[in-house]
């Protein structure tokens, strides 16, 4: 496998990092930027290439790394190269292998690779692909190709189909972009409270890096905690009262999922009236 990368920001950079420490052959990037081909190939021993075609022509297995935006693009260019029996993977959450129809009806091999883990830094990042869980999604005899070589490099893997590639980038958003909302709303309820805004952050930090890695650690059923937990009407009264409409409704909305996890835990408890009255809020 000869590992070509169109883009070299931190996605690019990353992987081909990756791919190159667990012995790959990385033949090199191709980016708009040539500076950042050419910083890119120095990091993983390969080579920047000028044009897109001499990248293609050299590699038998593409990953475009750009942005979903440049994706449309980006795939209308390589589908005017010879592509035949070549891979080309892309790494969005969101977008499915179908993205790359041009190319795969000049005969490439397409498929949607998605680390599902934050890559924020160039050069650092790569470290953490290691252990991260990819999902693959396309033509199957690339998946498997892309599986054996994420297993090689310490990484999981799951398969899912095109349809589902929405649902899995809602899971990811719910959990880590949505998780950070609910963090700016504790935080400014804490400001309405009198704390300044450094103190807010410093005071919830414990509590958001122990109940993150309490779900981790024993999963969500075990780590639910609250008044949710409890079945505790009263308290939950009370934070209803502190809240205007809009916040009421988004309160009773997460705290009738929390009802229904604590059931799970406490299966002979009648919880009829304060699942009743959440859904009065909502």
């Amino acid at each position: 496998m000869k590992i070509g990368l169109i883009g070299a920001g931190k996605v690019g950079t990353s992987l081909g990092k990756l791919f190159s420490e667990c012995g790959a052959h990385i033949t090199g990037y191709y980016s708009r930027s040539f500076d950042h081909a050419r910083q890119a190939a120095e990091f993983t021993s390969s080579v920047p290439y000028q044009t897109l075609e001499a990248l293609v022509q050299e590699s038998d297995t593409l990953f475009v790394t750009t942005p979903d935006g440049v994706l449309q693009t980006m795939i209308g260019e390589i589908a005017a190269l010879p592509v035949k029996e070549k891979r080309i993977c892309h790494c969005s959450g969101a977008l499915a292998s179908d993205v790359f129809a041009p190319a795969a009806q000049r005969g490439a091999r397409v498929c949607s690779v998605h680390p599902l883990v934050a890559v924020s830094d160039r050069f650092e990042s790569w470290k953490t692909l290691r252990g991260a869980f990819f999902t693959l999604e396309g033509d199957d005899e690339t998946a498997q190709a892309m599986e054996q070589l994420l297993h090689r490099c310490g990484a999981q893997t799951a398969v899912i189909s095109a349809a589902d590639k929405p649902r899995y980038h809602l899971a990811a958003c719910v959990v880590s972009n949505l998780a950070v909302g609910l963090s700016e709303w504790g935080m400014q309820l804490l400001e309405q409270c009198g704390f300044t805004r450094e103190q807010a952050q410093t005071a919830l930090t414990p509590l958001i890096r122990g109940n993150a890695e309490s779900i981790c650690r024993k999963g969500s059923t075990e780590a639910l905690t609250g008044p949710a937990e409890r079945g505790d009407l009263g308290t939950i009264r009370s934070h209803m009262a502190c809240l205007d409409s809009r916040d009421q409704a988004l309160y009773a909305g997460l705290t009738e999922k929390l009802c229904e996890i604590a059931h799970k835990k406490h299966p002979d408890r009648d919880d009829t009236a304060l699942m009743t009255y959440l859904e009065g809020k909502q």
